[in-house]
């Protein structure tokens, strides 16, 4: 038989009421948090004390730890020139790019794979690791371009 644990508090949550039987047997409770915010939680989390908030404890965490230590990769894989971020390695201004663009070639319109970073401005001509001189492509135009002679 189910235990009854409405109005059982365990940090910031209270639950308020059963909404169902997970699949490993505990039962699931709608939780409302001090913050206002809302989650389910199996009943043995709330008993032993493993979830204590909606997941607002954690991003108060991270935006203190931000605001003392800054970004996590702040100065370790990008430097600031001129109020732009330049990427200290080809790996980590690839990813950079593909994130800002999204996963699709800017030629074709390709996005049924990966695609590939490419330097606007090969670096052998200065160009830099900067977002502003990358472009995503699909590996076959990537190809095409280096055929062309456009060298990252």
């Amino acid at each position: 038989m189910m235990q009854d644990i409405s109005g059982k508090r365990n940090g910031r949550l209270v639950a308020v009421r059963h909404v169902g039987t997970a699949p490993d047997g505990h039962a699931n409770w709608l939780c409302k948090c001090d913050c206002g915010g809302s989650k389910i939680v199996q009943s043995n989390n709330l008993k032993k004390g493993g979830v204590g908030s909606c997941g607002c404890l954690s991003k108060e965490a991270n935006t203190k730890r931000f605001k003392e230590n800054g970004a996590w990769n702040d100065g370790k894989s990008y430097a600031i020139n001129n109020g732009e971020r330049c990427y200290k390695t080809r790996h980590s201004w690839s990813k950079a790019v593909i994130r800002h663009y999204g996963n699709k070639c800017q030629d074709c319109g390709w996005d049924k794979g990966r695609c590939d970073a490419h330097h606007r401005v090969p670096k052998a001509k200065g160009g830099k690791h900067t977002i502003a001189n990358g472009t995503v492509v699909c590996p076959n135009c990537h190809r095409i371009r280096h055929e062309r002679g456009e060298k990252d």
